[in-house]
């Protein structure tokens, strides 16, 4: 006669069971000190000025130069990744300006922007 046994069982019995629900977080309370705020009569304007330009004018700006802008002379600019520049290119195609591909004589391909766009 066979006896099977259950390796985990021993183990089981000795560890308590795990809580397979976990908590919900409370929601934290609105702070008062925004109404205090309105009732005092102080009001924080909403109207955000731009902290400089912004990297699609910087784009924009590289790509109205005569000879246009390569891929790393925008990535170097923005700071992002190829094809996020890319990425950038299109969305301005989609916004109807139209863009110029030239390659150089080192074979480098540089974008402009159309005269009319």
């Amino acid at each position: 006669m066979s006896k099977s046994r259950n390796p985990n069982t021993a183990r089981a019995a000795a560890q308590p069971a795990r809580k397979t629900a976990r908590k919900s977080k409370r929601a934290k309370p609105q702070r008062a000190a925004t109404r205090a705020a309105s009732s005092r009569g102080t009001k924080i304007s909403s109207t955000k000025t731009p902290s400089g330009t912004s990297k699609k004018a910087a784009i924009i700006d590289l790509l109205q130069r005569p000879n246009g802008a390569a891929i790393d002379d925008l990535t170097a600019v923005t700071g992002w990744q190829v094809h996020s520049v890319r990425a950038a290119l299109t969305g301005l195609r989609k916004e109807g300006k139209e863009l110029i591909r030239a390659k150089d004589a080192a074979g480098v391909t540089h974008y402009r922007l159309a005269a009319d766009a």
